[in-house]
């Protein structure tokens, strides 16, 4: 393994640890704080068709904040993995789900809506730096979704514990930036003016 390859793996260990560290309490007054911080950005406040996520192991939860979305007038959608692919499918507070192949609570019905007709996509990760670069978990589901979109990916706004900010994250040729990253301490635009 290289040094490059440790780096990721030292990276996401630790701040998989540091997550999981977090009481309940915590973890509901980030994903609090971080719900009130996605209510101000025009950008998501305006979109129709919304991606989202089911937060595991520590992740910050958005349920919340898509079902607010939902009750809007957008169209949620979260993923369902097959193999090693992603698809995302309508979900709201009250979807059926069942437990993926990852612990992750996917709808079982609906159509697929394709990446590249979202609007937003709010994206979970491991780490991300000052730059805009993620790493996530190390899948890669959604840098082949990004790429596949090429010039029609939606704005993607990464969402995280402030802690998961480093210095610097070891990039792969694969790996795809992110427009934006909300924590529960601040709104990072990494593209000026995308969250307008």
């Amino acid at each position: 393994m290289s040094d490059h390859d440790e780096q990721r793996r030292a990276m996401r260990r630790e701040l998989r640890q540091r997550r999981a560290a977090l009481s309940p309490e915590e973890q509901a007054g980030i994903s609090a704080a971080v719900g009130r911080r996605l209510a101000q950005i025009a950008a998501l406040e305006r979109s129709l068709i919304v991606g989202g996520y089911r937060a595991i192991r520590g992740e910050v939860d958005i349920d919340a904040a898509l079902a607010r979305l939902h009750d809007d007038g957008a169209m949620v959608t979260v993923p369902r993995v097959s193999g090693d692919h992603m698809d995302f499918l309508p979900w709201t507070s009250g979807s059926e789900t069942i437990t993926g192949s990852f612990g992750i609570d996917e709808p079982i019905n609906g159509e697929p809506v394709q990446f590249s007709r979202h609007d937003v996509v709010l994206v979970p990760l491991v780490a991300f730096d000052e730059t805009g670069q993620r790493l996530g978990q190390g899948g890669g589901f959604y840098d082949r979704a990004i790429a596949a979109a090429g010039a029609a990916r939606p704005l993607l706004i990464g969402v995280a514990h402030a802690f998961q900010q480093v210095r610097s994250v070891p990039v792969e040729a694969w790996d795809m930036p992110l427009d934006a990253v909300v924590t529960e301490e601040r709104v990072h635009e990494f593209r000026a003016g995308c969250l307008s």
